[in-house]
């Protein structure tokens, strides 16, 4: 409990003395001037500064004394003596508080002051008029100070209540009641002093009336009014430290108003935690602010005065309680963080395990990186907030990072959210300290957790951070390896299940793999994912990117193991033969099939047999690439280079025949046989070997060998399913044979034509017509006759399928045809008995005559003329046969004579009729048709008509030379 300081009676006792004797000699100088004012302030001289060397007269009190007890004796005026009894009693108050001041013992100082207070009050009652400047209330304020001073406190507290009943309105009436307040305190009469003590409140001392509402409070504590109390301190706390507008200007404050005064808000922070500690603690302490009107600056000072108070009673939740009270009630206060750590020291000290991980997430939930109050201050949460917060957040992680790590080892199902939470904290920790020194490995275990509770992307993410952001040296490489494999996972996953994100994860996984082996070439791993980079780029046909890793692995140093190098020259092969550089893709298949039995044994490893087709089809596509340019002899170069490479591939044999098909296409047939040659003899059972005879008869046909040609017709007649091709090769066949001399054989072919192939007519017409001639020129007569007359039946039965073509084959068959019954008619001789022979003739002319008809049906042209004239000869040989008819002979001259008119009567009409016949057939020149047998007739009408038909041609020569 802090006490009113006696030493405030020595500075009043001092000013009395020193005011005395100032009055005492202004009491001279009264009257002085015009106006009996003295002088203003205008007389006063100019300012100057002191002599720093001068010194100040110490007063001496003793002469001052003999001074005032000479005046005394020689002073006659009542009321000037006890003036001079006052100045007196003063000098020995003071001489009384230095001797006690310089004393070693405790006796009594004060004795002769007080006799003399004492008696200057029974003057003053005495007097029926008080001398002016000496109060009766001034003297027992002295007086009772002097008691005071000398122990006598209860003889003061009896002055002090005469004073207070005497002199309510006393100068000294604020000092009294506090010094009646102070007694009635230490009495334990709270009540009074709370009464005294508030009337001091209430007076207009400012000195005193701030000891006096603490006082008060302490009375009010002390009998057991809790809340007046703390109504009371808090106003204390208002006077002193109440100027401070903000909780940060509190130290600022204190600072201020010294440590006397800091000392006094000590004490009152001190009981002020006790009276809300025997109420309801921390909710007494909002309570107040309400109470107030209004939250005060120093609020925070009353929770932590109550909340150490708790813990230095070791109650250690009610000091939890409190700090948290403060939070709940200022979550944006400054001194939150630091009253939220307090929570977690008390459970630390209070040994409260269970409680301290809960008060720590809670730590960082309320002021981490995510939380309103560090977006409000952008992150300005104070130094201690943030280490505290870097320290939470490990230990959050780390403890929920070990037991879902137990979790995982008993198979718990709550190890997945486990992992969950401590990627949480530790997310939050490299949000926060994204410049800290622990931040690669926050972010790895960060990443590990993702991993475990399946959060594949965001881990991803968080290994590229480690080993392409961070670059950490320790865990750099082991998290780009993770980040190359999460993907892989990603892309199994969004293959059996729907998920849009198959390309991107395809692509992060190469792209790792390739920051991989550009960050981390020193790790035996890179050569490995670079390899399934290249793999993985051919499987997204970006060529020209496989190809450029593939290459990289190939050049790798150290030397990759065979394996890797064996894929690798697989995958440039297929690249470069995708970007048509067919050479060079060339030469990397010969790489792989040379490692092939080494290191080709892999599951999805090609066989020996593709690795060649591939070899085959790289050559093949240099050959093309040849023919785009025109130039076919490299390409049949590289063509027939495949069969000398890779001969039992099957790209071999097309590339044979192609190099066939180039060589017919410049001409180079010599080449070509021999091409072909070799390809039925080394692919005899190829499909394509079905397609050469028809190359083979170009061929031969352009080396002139027929045979050949038609040999290989025949196998396409007999090897086709194509009824069209078997039909033109029998035919063609058939010619050939014709053209190679060989009759037999071409007999043979188009007889079977002939016979088998009805439709088209034309073609059938004209195998019969090449019949007649082979048969002819074989001197097979009948079978000529036979297909000479099949040709006629042939033409008839075509219907509306006959053509010019098929009329003129027919009508020169019947010609023929009709030849030997022109003959017969003609070798007719009319011999005796005329009768007989004239018969025989008769028929043969009908006959003839028939024939003839049947070739004038036809209306051809060239026959119809040669049918005309043979008609007319048949009539013209009747006549000259039946003149030239044997003559009986019986006959005499007369009867011979008349035998001969007879004759010449019945040939006479035959004449006639030939005329008529030839003539009718020679007038077809005169529309153009002048053929042989238009001519033979006019040779006719020659004999028959020799003076209209054999006259000589006469020739008029004109000569028009100028003589």
């Amino acid at each position: 409990m802090k006490h009113l300081n006696p030493p405030l009676f020595r500075i009043t006792l001092i000013a009395l003395i020193v005011g005395g004797v100032v009055q005492l000699h202004g009491c001279s100088m009264i009257g002085l001037g015009d106006d009996g004012r003295g002088k203003t302030l205008a007389d006063l001289p100019a300012a100057k500064l002191p002599d720093a060397k001068a010194k100040v007269a110490v007063l001496d009190m003793a002469r001052i004394e003999q001074s005032y007890q000479r005046a005394l004796s020689v002073a006659d005026d009542p009321a000037l003596r006890q003036q001079i009894m006052v100045r007196l009693a003063d000098l020995e108050m003071a001489r009384s508080e230095k001797a006690q001041l310089d004393a070693t013992d405790m006796r009594r100082f004060y004795d002769k002051p007080v006799a003399m207070y004492s008696e200057l009050l029974k003057i003053q009652e005495a007097s029926v008029q008080p001398v002016k400047g000496i109060e009766a209330d001034q003297l027992r304020y002295k007086l009772a100070k002097a008691m005071s001073l000398d122990g006598r406190n209860d003889e003061a507290a009896v002055v002090l209540d005469q004073l207070a009943g005497t002199n309510p309105e006393s100068k000294f009436m604020a000092e009294t009641q506090f010094r009646r307040a102070e007694k009635s305190f230490a009495d334990g009469d709270y009540a009074a002093a709370e009464r005294n003590y508030d009337a001091v409140v209430k007076g207009n001392n400012p000195e005193l009336q701030q000891n006096a509402l603490y006082m008060k409070g302490w009375a009010q504590f002390k009998r057991g009014d809790y809340d007046l109390a703390l109504n009371s301190f808090a106003r204390v706390l208002d006077q002193l430290i109440g100027h401070a507008k903000d909780p940060n200007d509190v130290d600022a404050a204190l600072t201020d108003i010294g440590v006397s005064k800091a000392n006094l808000v000590k004490d009152t922070l001190r009981v002020m935690g006790l009276s809300l500690s025997y109420l309801e603690g921390a909710k007494s302490i909002s309570d107040l602010q309400i109470q107030l009107g209004g939250g005060r600056a120093y609020e925070y000072l009353l929770y932590q005065q109550l909340g150490q108070l708790y813990l230095d009673q070791k109650r250690f939740t009610d000091s939890a309680e409190t700090y948290q009270h403060f939070v709940q009630h200022n979550a944006n206060s400054d001194f939150a963080p630091s009253f939220s750590i307090k929570v977690i020291d008390v459970y630390q000290q209070g040994d409260f395990p269970s409680l301290i991980l809960p008060a720590k997430q809670d730590f960082v939930e309320r002021y981490g990186i995510s939380s309103n109050y560090w977006t409000q201050r952008k992150g300005a949460i104070g130094d201690n907030a943030l280490a505290y917060l870097h320290l939470s957040l490990q230990e959050l992680a780390q403890f929920e990072h070990a037991q879902a790590q137990n979790f995982k080892a008993t198979k718990n199902a709550d190890a997945t959210a486990s992992f969950g939470r401590a990627a949480k904290w530790y997310r939050e920790f490299v949000q926060t300290f994204a410049k800290d020194a622990q931040v690669a490995e926050m972010t790895f275990l960060l990443a590990e957790c993702l991993n475990e509770a399946g959060d594949l992307p965001a881990a991803m993410d968080a290994y590229e951070q480690v080993a392409y952001g961070y670059m950490d040296k320790l865990r750099g490489a082991d998290a780009g390896y993770a980040a190359i494999l999460l993907p892989q996972q990603l892309v199994q996953s969004a293959r059996s299940l729907p998920d849009n994100r198959l390309q991107e994860w395809q692509n992060r996984k190469i792209q790792n793999a390739l920051n991989f082996a550009d960050v981390y070439n020193t790790d035996p791993r890179a050569v490995v994912v670079l390899a399934e980079a290249a793999n993985d780029l051919l499987q997204q046909n970006r060529y020209v990117d496989a190809k450029m890793v593939a290459e990289r692995v190939i050049e790798w140093q150290p030397p990759a193991e065979g394996k890797l190098l064996f894929s690798s020259w697989l995958i440039l092969g297929h690249s470069r033969f995708e970007t048509k550089e067919y050479a060079a893709a060339e030469q990397a298949y010969v790489q792989v099939l040379n490692l092939l039995p080494a290191f080709g044994k892999s599951p999805g490893a090609p066989s020996a047999a593709q690795v060649r087709e591939r070899i085959a089809a790289s050559i093949y596509q240099q050959a093309e690439a040849s023919l785009e340019f025109g130039d076919k002899d490299a390409a049949i170069t590289q063509l027939l280079r495949i069969t000398q490479v890779t001969p039992d591939t099957e790209i071999a044999a097309k590339a044979q025949y192609d190099a066939g098909v180039y060589l017919i296409e410049q001409e180079k047939w010599a080449q070509a046989e021999n091409v072909y040659l070799g390809f039925r003899k080394k692919y005899p059972n190829h499909q394509l070997v079905s397609t050469l005879p028809a190359k083979m008869v170009l061929i031969y046909q352009n080396q002139s060998k027929w045979q050949l040609a038609a040999d290989e017709l025949v196998v396409m007649e007999r090897t086709s399913t194509d009824p069209d091709v078997k039909r033109q090769s029998l035919y063609m066949g058939a010619e050939l044979y014709e053209k190679s001399g060989r009759r037999a054989q071409a007999i043979e072919q188009y007889r079977r034509y002939a016979t088998e192939y009805a439709r088209p007519l034309a073609n059938n017409l004209e195998a019969q017509f090449k019949l007649t001639e082979l048969y002819g020129a074989a001197g097979d007569k009948e079978k000529r006759l036979y297909w000479l007359q099949n040709i006629i039946n042939t033409h008839n039965r075509a219907g509306n399928a006959k053509t010019d073509r098929s009329t003129y084959l027919a009508a020169s068959a019947q010609s023929e045809l009709s030849q030997p019954a022109y003959d017969e008619f003609t070798r007719i001789q009319l011999t005796l008995p005329l009768k007989n022979s004239l018969q025989r003739k008769r028929a043969a002319l009908e006959k003839a005559l028939k024939a003839q008809e049947q070739v004038l049906a036809f209306g051809v042209s060239e026959f119809t003329t040669e049918a005309g004239f043979k008609i007319g000869e048949i009539y013209a040989q009747l006549s000259r046969d039946l003149m030239n008819s044997q003559r009986p002979k019986e006959l005499d001259e007369l009867a011979l004579e008349q035998y001969e008119i007879l004759l010449e009567e019945q040939a006479y009409p035959f004449e006639e009729k030939a005329i008529e016949i030839h003539q009718t057939n020679a007038q077809r020149s005169w529309k153009g048709t002048y053929d042989a047998g238009v001519k033979r007739s006019f040779d006719a009408l020659a004999k028959l008509l020799p003076a209209r038909y054999n006259k000589t041609e006469t020739r008029v020569e004109v000569s028009n030379e100028i003589h």
